[in-house]
């Protein structure tokens, strides 16, 4: 990635491409005009993996739980809906039961196209076959879905590659390889190019993004290094088996009410007594009397409680079995996209997902904690520390297969394939399906600032310092072994990504 490219990109490709030979699409036409037409009321199938609504359900993870392997795996729920809905506008009889009874009424949400969010539709049709196509059909993807509808010889792949880099900001180029076989290819394109909200970890081009917590007169301080040059810090990973290049994000909470848990009375017969012992032994020359010293000392000692200072805007779940980190993307044309990560503490990633399920998951995206007072435990300070991985990788999903074993067969055999509201004449199956994903995940220019705020005496007493023990409990939200992620729109819920994380990038 280039250093000047400042971005998260995340791409996704799902590909539907229909081929029918000639001599069998014509063979079978004569056979089907010379029998008697005869019409199958398709029997209402429920699928378990059935889609009810726009946020996470089972159908979302089907495919994660399905191709479980202990690998870099990224793929698009939403990208993969599209695909089936447009089409189950063709489809017909029990074709169409079958992608019914996992879409359902599924409606996905339309997206807009801007320079950070690309989502497209698309039928490529060969020019030859351009009169077998029903128009209601290609209407209705221009209509329900904003499809392009393009003509092409089909003698090379130069357009259709040209179309995919396009609505891919050019990151998925020479898709296809050879189409002189095929008769017509639908595409989903699905592509984001963001920023986060804010930094994850600050650099020295953005020193004002650092931070470094202290605590007037309690001994407490943390802080999170800027990051130069691309030295960022390493984690072992996966029991020591990789050297992980991470992000460090940090946070403070002062819940800790000194004042009412030592006595203000106390407080100051105890200091007062230290400051005048040191002013006896000459001080610093200007020192405040006795009196307004401690004024001020109890004054800055009470600003402390309830203090909460962050590296970065983020959101966390930590519980004895599992560990949450989320964060926000910026919001483009009315659009907040958020990324979740989770780990699981006490069994592998592969079996942690099979056992895992919508509840599970949403119960966690539920239980995330702003960094806030309020969602934190009274009479500590609570300091949150931790390292994130970079990670960057490609993946292509077995999308075809994963479809059979979820019901959905009559469209891929060609004796029982239904896709009437396609073609005008003979019978149409699906003979290839593919999914393809790549996403990386990087610190790199991420635009924002924040500032921290740090208490201190100040100039005032020169060289003096009383400082208390304060107790301090710490939530570790390093991510050092294998973990699951999505991305997922954060007002409807929508899943664009579901992937998971065995190998990431390394120092």
């Amino acid at each position: 990635m280039k250093k000047n490219k400042k971005k998260i990109i995340i791409i996704s490709l799902v590909i539907i491409i229909i081929a029918v030979a000639g001599a069998i699409f014509l063979c079978i036409t004569i056979n089907n005009k010379e029998e008697k037409e005869i019409q199958i009321k398709p029997k209402e199938k429920k699928s378990a993996y059935r889609i009810s609504g726009n946020e996470l359900q089972a159908f979302d993870l089907y495919f994660l739980q399905l191709e479980n392997e202990k690998v870099n795996k990224l793929y698009s729920p939403l990208s993969i809906k599209y695909a089936l809905e447009m089409l189950k506008e063709g489809a017909k009889e029990n074709s169409k039961s079958q992608i019914d009874s996992v879409i359902g009424d599924y409606e996905s949400k339309k997206y807009p196209n801007n320079e950070h969010m690309s989502f497209a539709n698309a039928m490529f049709i060969k020019t030859a076959y351009k009169d077998t196509i029903k128009k209601e059909y290609t209407n209705n993807l221009k209509k329900k879905y904003n499809a392009e509808i393009i003509y092409d010889s089909f003698e090379t792949t130069d357009n259709l590659n040209t179309w995919v880099s396009n609505k891919t900001f050019n990151l998925i180029n020479n898709l296809f390889d050879d189409i002189s076989g095929q008769d017509f290819i639908l595409v989903n394109a699905l592509a984001i190019n963001m920023e986060w909200k804010k930094p994850i970890q600050a650099t020295v081009d953005n020193y004002k993004d650092s931070y470094s917590v202290s605590y007037a007169h309690e001994k407490f301080s943390t802080y999170v290094p800027l990051i130069e040059a691309d030295n960022y810090s390493s984690v072992a990973f996966d029991n020591n088996t990789i050297e992980a290049k991470t992000v460090e994000i940090g946070a403070a909470v002062n819940n800790y009410d000194i004042i009412s848990e030592l006595g203000e009375d106390n407080i100051r017969t105890t200091v007062k007594a230290e400051y005048e012992k040191w002013l006896a032994k000459g001080g610093c020359g200007n020192d405040p009397d006795p009196d307004t010293y401690i004024d001020t000392y109890i004054e800055e000692l009470d600003s402390n409680y309830k203090k909460v200072d962050t590296s970065t805007d983020f959101l966390f779940h930590d519980n004895e079995n599992v560990k949450a980190f989320a964060k926000d993307l910026k919001e483009y044309n009315g659009t907040t996209l958020q990324y979740i990560g989770i780990m699981p503490k006490n069994v592998s990633l592969d079996s942690y997902i099979d056992d895992i399920n919508a509840l599970k998951v949403n119960t966690i995206i539920n239980s995330l904690k702003d960094i806030k007072a309020e969602n934190f435990k009274e009479g500590v300070i609570t300091k949150i520390t931790g390292f994130i991985p970079l990670f960057k990788f490609d993946y292509e999903l077995k999308l075809m297969e994963d479809l059979k074993q979820l019901g959905i067969t009559d469209v891929f055999n060609i004796n029982k394939s239904n896709l009437s509201g396609i073609v005008k004449n003979g019978p149409m199956a699906i003979n290839k399906v593919t999914h393809k994903a790549n996403i990386e995940f990087s610190n790199e220019g991420i635009k924002a600032a924040a500032a921290t705020q740090m208490g201190g005496l100040g100039s005032t007493s020169c060289g003096f310092e009383y400082l208390y023990d304060v107790p301090v409990e710490t939530i570790d939200l390093t991510f050092d072994k294998p973990y699951l992620f999505l991305i997922r729109d954060k007002d409807t819920g929508e899943i664009w990504f579901i992937g998971t994380v065995y190998n990431p990038t390394t120092k």
